[in-house]
């Protein structure tokens, strides 16, 4: 599994397509706190939500990095759909927590107002929660669950879009509400618990229709 994991985040970067989720997250991050953004957890918001969408953004990048061909050639010789789809959804994640991390810190190093070490490790699970959220929203949607590339997009664009306005109905408004109140709250760790079964049942959902 490792090897696998280490091929298939070597063909992400070597195909670069993972660059215009990280420009548009590095912009985004440059804006959010390009002034005073608020208390500790409230600025942890904003990139919360913005963490989401580039997240799932992300996950697409990694299911559709082969082309058709090469990735019927790859489950060949992984062993199967099952392998080859746990192998991207821990490419996409890590891929994820590396911006995960980085959002947590930026504002530690930005946002005029300080942060504790316990303020820093509820962004971190803040991100972490909502960085998994959308791992699954776009493997969910991905091959081979939908084989068109531009089915995918589509289909993970509207969920993506659809969730903010459903607020605290779905997990990402939990964080989001209690980052806005600039609260701690368990909710935190229910996004990340079911972001994680939201990843999971990406895969199984991936290989069952597989």
């Amino acid at each position: 599994m490792t090897s696998l994991v280490r091929y298939l985040a070597a063909d992400v970067l070597r195909g670069q397509r993972y660059l215009a989720p990280l420009l548009v997250f590095l912009g985004g991050m440059g804006m959010l706190f390009s002034s005073d953004a608020g208390q500790p957890l409230e600025a942890y918001s904003g990139s919360s939500a913005l963490l989401y969408p580039i997240s799932a953004w992300v996950a697409v990048v990694v299911a559709t990095s082969e082309d058709v061909v090469r990735r019927e050639i790859t489950v060949v010789s992984a062993g199967g759909w099952s392998r080859v789809l746990t192998a991207s959804a821990l490419v996409a994640v890590l891929f994820s927590l590396v911006l995960a991390v980085l959002a947590s810190v930026w504002p530690v190093v930005t946002n005029p107002h300080p942060y504790t070490a316990s303020e820093l490790f509820v962004g971190l699970a803040a991100h972490t929660g909502c960085a998994l959220l959308g791992v699954g929203v776009g493997l969910l949607f991905a091959r081979p669950v939908l084989d068109s590339v531009g089915r995918t997009v589509l289909a993970v664009f509207s969920v993506v879009v659809l969730t903010y306005p459903l607020g605290r109905g779905t997990p990402l408004g939990w964080v989001l509400d209690a980052l806005g109140h600039n609260r701690v709250s368990l909710s935190l760790l229910g996004a990340v618990a079911a972001g994680a079964v939201l990843v999971a049942g990406a895969v199984v959902a991936g290989v069952r229709r597989a």
